[in-house]
């Protein structure tokens, strides 16, 4: 069988490192990369915008660990998987839908950097990067990026950075 795929995998792990997983995504394509500003999510992890990185879920393994893996209910019909010795948030999904929502920043990424005090650079690479902002009006401040804004997900309305309509150049 021939494929013109690239896979690009990764692999993370909660803070402890009791737990640990791998992710693969065909043609460097994932289901969604997104900053999310609904409640749901800003409630779970106490921050907002949160970074969600979504794959089919079977593009997504535990390797280690998975007897301390938590799933548990968030908001509505959100679940929340986490180390239960750390913590550390692992993915998200909503009951029932054949995907998992991950937090780029539990990818193990960090490359050398001498330039960086710590000597480990932990910038996003380029396709790990955000590509839109959802759920916006949920928002607790604007965000000044050039990402593209939307009132819930890209079928939804479109904002400007300060949440009013945005209105298309001509």
């Amino acid at each position: 069988k021939t494929t013109n795929q690239t896979m690009a995998s990764y692999t993370g792990s909660c803070n402890c490192g009791a737990i640990a997983f791998t992710v693969d995504v065909p043609d460097k394509k994932p289901m969604f990369n997104l900053l999310c500003h609904c409640r749901p999510c800003a409630r779970a992890r106490g921050a907002s915008p949160v970074h969600c990185y979504g794959v089919p879920s079977s593009q997504f393994a535990i390797t280690k660990g998975e007897s301390n893996l938590k799933v548990a209910k968030g908001m509505g019909t959100m679940l929340h998987g986490f180390c239960t010795a750390c913590g550390c948030h692992i993915y998200q999904h909503v009951d029932g839908m054949d995907f998992r929502a991950l937090s780029p920043v539990t990818f193990h990424i960090e490359t050398d950097d001498p330039d960086v005090p710590c000597g480990k650079s932990c910038k996003l690479p380029e396709e790990l990067m955000p590509t839109v902002h959802v759920n916006y009006e949920n928002r607790v401040m604007d965000a000044s990026d050039d990402l593209p804004k939307f009132t819930a997900f890209d079928s939804s309305p479109r904002l400007n950075n300060d949440g009013t309509k945005y209105e298309e150049s001509v």
